[in-house]
């Protein structure tokens, strides 16, 4: 009997006994419920740049990531905060070479000259000193003012000679030729020679000779700007916006440019019983399909002025008088 009364009052302390568990169970639930808690993480892996950090933690209760260099690991009782910053041991000195290359690129294109959109004057230099016709220009009789240059020098490549104040550029370009005729004749040419036949009529509206080749450069370049670079990786990571400008820069480039020209034509237009006529012949007219032509180009900030001086002739030898390209012009748009 006395054991049985015993038995029923300690089946009326049970549910009191066991109140503070519940109470602890409800408050860790009602926890990860609300931070979506992801029970038992065993491990958890942060990486910081070729490095990482493996941590293992037991029984994990809550784990948050927060945005930027922050990870917070929430237990029972305590709060784990990883906070990444950057190391100034290996890590620096193996990304400083990389991000000073980078930087050398970019100051080397933006002090290269070469590629843009060029536009000048076509003309040339006959025996006697004359500039685009005269009694010693042969066959060609030209209007300066209409004969153009125009040029697309799409690529560039320099190499600096310690510094970005003097280096050897070199690149690659299309070039047109147009030699716009002011006399009212044909051209026409045979194995020995190149002339020009006179006519009156038709009246020709257009009478022009045009080539087109590839052009490459092999300069010597000088920049006057000041464009310093970062002599280590403290003063790198004190101006994360690193950056150069040539607002100031005055430049100077003198060497030779080499051509090939793959297409020549020569196209007449006129106006005959109120329709328009023309005539194209695809003909070489003994003209070199190359030159060699000295260049000199100088400028101030964006704007760039050339003028280039053939070094070789634009005909056959002994086809027609020893004609010497000249072309004057500026810098329209630059690529850099």
């Amino acid at each position: 009997m006395f054991k049985y009364h015993r038995a029923m009052r300690m089946l009326a302390f049970t549910p009191l006994l066991l109140l503070p568990c519940l109470a602890s169970a409800q408050r860790d639930s009602t926890a990860a419920d609300s931070a979506k808690v992801r029970p038992k993480q065993h491990a958890i892996v942060v990486s910081a740049g070729n490095g990482g950090l493996r941590m293992d933690v037991e029984r994990t209760d809550t784990l948050k990531v927060h945005q930027g260099d922050t990870v917070r690991i929430n237990t029972r009782r305590k709060t784990i905060r990883i906070i990444t910053t950057l190391r100034n041991g290996a890590d620096s000195v193996e990304s400083f070479p990389d991000r000073l290359a980078s930087l050398k690129r970019q100051r080397r294109n933006l002090f290269t000259y070469w590629a843009g959109l060029e536009l000048g004057v076509n003309t040339f230099i006959a025996p006697d000193g004359r500039i685009g016709d005269g009694p010693q220009s042969g066959p060609l009789q030209l209007n300066n003012s209409k004969s153009r240059f125009l040029a697309i020098n799409f690529m560039e490549r320099k190499v600096e000679f310690g510094t970005h104040h003097i280096g050897l550029l070199t690149g690659l370009g299309i070039e047109f030729l147009n030699y716009k005729l002011s006399e009212n004749a044909t051209l026409a040419y045979n194995s020995d020679s190149t002339y020009a036949v006179p006519m009156d009529l038709p009246v020709l509206s257009k009478n022009k000779l045009r080539q087109i080749g590839l052009r490459v450069p092999l300069m010597l370049e000088f920049n006057t700007a000041r464009a310093k670079l970062p002599a280590d990786a403290q003063e790198l990571h004190a101006k994360p916006d690193w950056s150069f400008s040539r607002k100031n820069n005055f430049h100077l480039a003198a060497g030779v440019v080499g051509s090939w020209y793959f297409d020549t034509m020569y196209k007449q237009k006129w106006t005959a019983g109120g329709h328009a006529e023309k005539q194209r012949d695809k003909g070489g007219y003994n003209l070199l399909p190359y030159r060699l032509a000295a260049r000199a180009q100088l400028g101030f900030g964006s704007v760039n002025l050339f003028a280039e001086y053939a070094l070789t002739p634009m005909f056959e030898e002994g086809t027609a008088p020893d004609l010497r390209a000249l072309n004057v012009g500026l810098t329209l748009v630059g690529f850099n």
